[in-house]
């Protein structure tokens, strides 16, 4: 899972070099930074077209939590909240 600030410099080069790596990369959407929202999103889809999926940080933490016992899903949902 890959979150940061920069998303169309710092983190797309993170990305790109795990994914030549051969590496599963998860790029957590709501997580992610950048100075112009054009310049998050052009990153995305290309980060996108590149192979990794792109998750929100509810998913992560549900996907997390449902691995644990049921009401922890719960009790993560509301921290997020």
């Amino acid at each position: 899972m890959v979150a940061g600030c920069e998303a169309h410099v710092c983190v797309l080069q993170t990305v790109l070099g795990l994914l030549d790596a051969g590496r599963k990369v998860y790029v957590v959407r709501d997580a992610l930074g950048s100075r112009q929202p054009e310049s998050k999103e052009t990153a995305i889809r290309r980060m996108e077209r590149h192979g990794a999926e792109i998750v929100t940080t509810e998913m992560v933490v549900s996907r997390m939590a449902r691995k644990r016992r049921a009401s922890a899903l719960r009790d993560a949902i509301a921290l997020i909240k």
